[in-house]
């Protein structure tokens, strides 16, 4: 049986993670400069705010799927127990793209921006481009994994993983159409969504 002040403890750092990813998209998010060179903007001491907290929700959320697995992990089977581990590395990947960026891609901006030009200039996708997108694929559909099948379990109520679903595919389309505010609109959702599901791991009683 989980020990219940571990999936309480990770249900509580789910819900940080969420609340967060809200917080850090609406205030944060906004203040960064689309049209500065990527040199110029990770130098900002806006910039390494802004990622310094989205590692610290990467790392909550990190935390927090295993309080939301554990929570129904009497119903998981062979499909909770893959969707559980494609969220855990899709978070852990994210952590370390985030982290990166903070103390290593800032420390080339303030020491060596000219390095930095061809994540600007270059042509197709660099590496750099290449590990962003592993990462993000593998958090994104890991997460929307889990939430379905914390729908199907049936275990936790089904708001918080439908918003986190939804938030998923609200921000992309959303950031395209109002850009900036758009990205807000949908990352808000999606920390709806994780605060919602934390919420459900520290309040109920393990079935």
């Amino acid at each position: 049986m989980p020990n219940p002040s571990l999936v309480r403890w990770a249900g509580v750092a789910l819900g940080l993670g969420g609340a967060l990813t809200l917080l850090l998209n609406a205030f944060f998010t906004p203040l960064l400069p689309g049209h500065l060179p990527m040199g110029e903007v990770a130098a900002l001491p806006i910039f390494a705010w802004r990622q310094g907290a989205s590692a610290a929700a990467a790392a909550m959320l990190l935390f927090g799927s295993i309080g939301l697995y554990l929570r129904q992990s009497h119903r998981a089977g062979w499909w909770g127990l893959f969707w559980f581990t494609a969220a855990f590395l899709g978070s852990a990947l994210l952590l370390g793209h985030e982290w990166g960026d903070v103390f290593f891609l800032r420390a080339l901006a303030l020491r060596a921006p000219q390095d930095l030009r061809p994540l600007d200039t270059g042509s197709g996708f660099g590496l750099y481009d290449v590990g962003a997108m592993i990462a993000l694929g593998v958090f994104t559909v890991g997460w929307i994994g889990f939430a379905g099948w914390t729908i199907r379990a049936g275990v936790l109520s089904r708001r918080g993983a439908i918003l986190l679903i939804a938030g998923f595919f609200v921000a992309p389309l959303a950031g395209a159409l109002l850009h900036a505010w758009g990205a807000v609109l949908g990352n808000a959702i999606l920390g709806a969504g994780w605060y919602w599901l934390g919420y459900e791991v520290t309040r109920r009683d393990q079935v």
